[in-house]
């Protein structure tokens, strides 16, 4: 029996054994039997762990299985459990609510509600790991009172969102997400606001970003919502087209920054 299928009917037998609600595995795929369902990871790059410690590779394993629990947690509103991860060098459990508080949702709250930053931190996660049409794009969703956010900020294109009926701009609604992404595509900002209804997109920021300190290799984006957060009781949620990590800007600062998760093959048994 080959290695990763031994590895994979051992993580099976934990999984069962603890209840987990997942089993998330880096390995090759292959045929197993488990009554979890199994998430099969792709693009992970083994070989950069070959020359490392074993301190160094659980770090990375626990860095990868982090992310895994904050997709999770977005995704599907798991708060509780385990999720067993298999990797070609170690099974490792993982706590779901060590992923869901490392977002910290909670802090947006007094301007943001919670379900409208779950609806746009899910959407987010999305953009940074698919794409579009093979290729990475970046964009930035401004969170809050619209009144707010357009009067400081001017449009760029026609607005596409102009005219059109509540619920084809509602962000909460997974079905609105592939006209959305299509938009995401354009320059410029989406402006959401509180209820979660999208009043614009393809919208340019009129924010000073003058003093505004933001770490090397940011670019005209991340600054302008940077910026516009520090003037105003807003949030801002940006995608990097360079590597498509997620930051969340509150008050002029990044108080969240998620790293995208690794494409998947989604979840099945066997």
């Amino acid at each position: 029996m080959a290695n990763e299928d031994l590895m994979m009917e051992a993580a099976a037998k934990i999984a069962t054994a603890i209840g987990a609600k997942a089993i998330v595995s880096y390995t090759k795929r292959c045929d197993c039997e488990s009554e979890i369902p199994v998430i099969w990871v792709r693009e992970l790059q083994i070989d950069v762990v070959q020359d490392l410690t074993m301190p160094d590779i659980l770090e990375i394993s626990e860095r990868h299985m982090l992310d895994t629990a904050i997709q999770l947690y977005l995704e599907r509103r798991l708060e509780k459990g385990m999720v067993v991860g298999v990797f070609p060098y170690a099974i490792l459990l993982y706590d779901i609510e060590e992923g869901k508080n490392f977002i910290r949702v909670r802090e947006f709250e007094d301007i943001v509600p919670r379900e409208v930053m779950f609806s746009v931190l899910s959407l987010a996660m999305q953009i940074a790991v698919e794409g579009r049409e093979g290729r990475a794009i970046g964009t930035a969703f401004i969170i809050g009172d619209g009144e707010t956010i357009i009067r400081h900020s001017h449009q760029a294109i026609l607005n596409p969102y102009e005219g059109q009926h509540q619920a084809v701009c509602d962000v909460k609604n997974r079905e609105n997400w592939e006209s959305i992404k299509e938009l995401a595509q354009l320059d410029g900002v989406f402006v959401v606001n509180t209820d979660g209804f999208i009043l614009a997109s393809g919208r340019y920021l009129d924010a000073s970003a003058r003093d505004v300190v933001l770490p090397g290799g940011l670019g005209g984006r991340h600054r302008a919502t940077a910026a516009i957060t520090r003037e105003h009781p807003v949030v801002g949620v940006t995608i990097s087209e360079s590597g498509g990590t997620i930051r969340v800007f509150r008050e002029g600062q990044i108080r969240i920054s998620l790293r995208p998760y690794e494409r998947r093959y989604p979840v099945g048994n066997g």
